[in-house]
């Protein structure tokens, strides 16, 4: 299970800088490392999020509605190379496709999932509302954690 002190423990060993922490937890949930950014979301099992790349929607321009697709094919077309790397990399061989919704519900412009065993590993470009920015994000999380109705919509 993925737990915060896990998570922390091992962001902390791979060099991430921990760097707010939220009074109510004992360990740091958000990080950085040079550009990146991560965020240890929950109580347990915990959701951790790895920002690899953002625009900030007003810093680009005086109208984002504009230019708001601009910047959704800039992070879409980085989005290959990350799942690329993902599928290369050290967990690549154990990486599931399969045919169902890994999303858990959230709203995403593009993404590729995968299973792996029994958690869901997630590459994908977002914009949560209007004045978030547009990021590229690889999502770690535990396999359904949460419940799906008759349409397999999680709950």
């Amino acid at each position: 299970m993925l737990t915060g002190p896990a998570v922390a423990a091992v962001l902390d060993a791979s060099g991430w800088e921990g760097e707010r922490r939220n009074p109510a937890k004992q360990w740091a949930t958000t990080w950085r490392r040079d550009d990146a950014h991560a965020w240890i979301q929950g109580d347990g099992p915990v959701e951790v999020e790895f920002t690899l790349w953002h625009w900030e929607v007003e810093d680009e321009r005086p109208d984002p509605d504009t230019y708001i697709d601009d910047l959704y094919d800039a992070a879409s077309a980085e989005l290959p190379r990350v799942v690329a790397q993902l599928e290369s990399g050290a967990l690549g061989a154990r990486l599931e496709t399969v045919d169902e919704d890994l999303t858990d519900g959230a709203d995403y412009i593009d993404h590729t999932a995968w299973r792996i065993a029994d958690k869901v590993l997630l590459a994908g470009v977002k914009h949560d509302d209007t004045d978030a920015p547009v990021q590229l994000v690889v999502v770690m999380r535990e396999y359904g954690t949460g419940e799906q109705d008759d349409a397999g919509e999680w709950l």
